[in-house]
């Protein structure tokens, strides 16, 4: 993951992790905002400024304008997510896509639709990404709608850096009756 070392390159990166890498991409806004200005694009409700505060607060007292550096646009459905991607102009400002494929997964859009507004995603954030860097996470589909991890595939595909990033392993604290065996 030498690629995420700031300044970030004009490339499209993708991380693939439980929870969407949520934390990283908190601490990555952190770190960007305190250099410049700075998009988030929300796909999954998870852009949470109090973490990014705290960040942001551990490297510099100008809380207030780092935080104001910071443009943040939330998508609730894959079409907003589709439609802001295509209307976002090409600026020389980092963008941070959290958890886009949260809104694609949705059971109530069918699978080719999810697949067909992805397909059209993937240009515009390749376009952007030539005028700024563009870091993207997503999480893997729970496990009942496995179908749609055609979609994690096809975002990893389209990037020029991707990452699946693993849980790390659950400690496992033996139990009464395993302390015997």
């Amino acid at each position: 993951m030498d690629a995420l070392t700031l300044p970030l390159s004009n490339q499209l990166l993708v991380l693939t992790a439980p929870h969407a890498a949520v934390k990283l991409m908190l601490e990555l806004a952190a770190r960007l905002a305190l250099t410049g200005e700075l998009r988030v694009l929300d796909g999954g409700n998870r852009f949470n400024v109090y973490p990014v505060a705290r960040t942001i607060r551990r490297y510099s007292p100008e809380l207030t304008s780092a935080l104001a550096r910071i443009r943040l646009a939330r998508a609730f459905t894959c079409y907003q997510a589709a439609a802001m991607l295509a209307e976002m102009p090409a600026e020389p400002r980092p963008l941070l896509v959290i958890d886009l494929l949260a809104t694609f997964y949705d059971e109530s859009v069918n699978l080719n639709e999810s697949r067909r507004l992805l397909a059209g995603c993937i240009p515009h954030l390749q376009r952007l990404s030539q005028i700024a860097p563009v870091v993207v996470s997503a999480k893997p589909p729970a496990p009942i709608s496995a179908e749609r991890a055609v979609l994690a595939e096809a975002l990893r595909g389209a990037a020029s850096g991707a990452w699946q990033l693993e849980p790390l392993p659950v400690p496992k604290v033996p139990t009464l009756w395993e302390q015997g065996t």
